[in-house]
C-alpha cells in the first residue's frame, strides 16, 4: 500500500515547487539584468554608477531579499486560505510552509552561486573574486550560510506582516510592519549590511561596532525564533477569509 504523505509534508513540498518555479523566474530575470547592464556598459551606455562594477552574486543577494519578503507577504495571504479550505490545520500549515521557507532559502543561495560560476565561465571571470565573497574572507560557506539566514529571516517578515493584514486589517496591521522593520535593523546590525544604519537613523545608538561570527549566529537564531512565535500566536486562531 503507498504511504500517504503528511499534511506537513504535503505543504511543505507543494509550496516549495510552488514558491521555487517563482525563484527560477526572478534569478532569470536578474541573470538577464546583469547581462544586460554588461552589454550596456560594453556599448558605452551610461549604467547607474555603481551596479556596472557588482557580478551577478552580489546583485542576486541584495535583491533576494525584497523578494522573499514579498512571498512571504503572499504565504500569509494565498497559501492559508488555500490550505485550510482544504482541510489543512493552521499548525499543520504553519508547520509545512516555516519548511518550505528553510527548503527555499537552502536553494536560493546554492543556485545563484551556481549561476555565479556559470557566469564566469563564460565571462573570463574568477568565481572566487565576488564583492561579497570578499566580505565574508573569500569562504564560499560562510558566504551561503550568511545568505540563508538572512534571507529566510526576510521570509519570515513577509509572512508575519501578511499575517498582521490578514488577522487584523489595515489599521493594526501597519504595527506589524514597525515590528518587521525592528527585527530586520537589529538582524542588518548583527550582520552589518544595508540595513544597519536604521539604528543609527532612528533609535540612540550605533552600529560603529564589529560582531563576531557566534555573536550575529545566536542573534539572527533569536530574531528567528520571535518571527516564528510571533507568526503562529497571529495565525493559531485566524479567522480564515472566503
Amino acid at each position: 500500500m503507498k504511504k500517504t504523505s503528511s499534511p506537513v509534508s504535503k505543504v511543505s513540498t507543494e509550496m516549495f515547487i510552488h514558491q521555487g518555479s517563482w525563484a527560477l523566474g526572478f534569478l532569470t530575470v536578474v541573470l538577464l539584468i546583469y547581462i544586460g547592464v554588461g552589454i550596456g556598459n560594453s556599448i558605452g551606455v551610461n549604467v547607474r554608477e555603481g551596479m556596472s562594477d557588482e557580478d551577478f552574486f552580489s546583485i542576486a543577494y541584495r535583491s533576494t531579499k525584497g523578494f522573499m519578503l514579498v512571498i512571504g507577504i503572499i504565504s500569509a495571504y494565498g497559501f492559508l486560505s488555500y490550505y485550510v479550505r482544504h482541510g489543512i490545520t493552521r499548525r499543520d500549515f504553519f508547520s509545512g510552509s516555516a519548511l518550505a521557507a528553510v527548503y527555499l532559502s537552502l536553494a536560493f543561495p546554492v543556485a545563484a552561486a551556481l549561476i555565479q560560476w556559470i557566469v564566469s565561465l563564460f565571462a573570463s571571470q574568477d568565481a572566487g573574486s565576488t564583492r561579497l565573497l570578499q566580505e565574508f574572507d573569500n569562504s564560499w560557506l560562510l558566504t551561503l550560510v550568511s545568505y540563508g539566514i538572512q534571507i529566510f529571516i526576510y521570509y519570515l517578515m513577509g509572512w508575519m506582516i501578511g499575517s498582521g493584514f490578514y488577522r487584523f486589517g489595515w489599521i493594526r496591521g501597519l504595527g506589524w510592519i514597525a515590528i518587521a522593520l525592528v527585527l530586520i535593523g537589529f538582524m542588518d546590525a548583527l550582520w552589518q549590511f544595508e540595513l544597519a544604519s536604521l539604528w543609527e537613523q532612528w533609535l540612540p545608538v550605533t552600529t560603529d561596532f564589529s560582531v563576531t561570527l557566534p555573536v550575529s549566529l545566536a542573534g539572527s537564531l533569536a530574531v528567528i525564533l520571535i518571527a516564528l512565535i510571533l507568526i503562529r500566536l497571529i495565525t493559531r486562531r485566524v479567522t480564515i477569509k472566503m
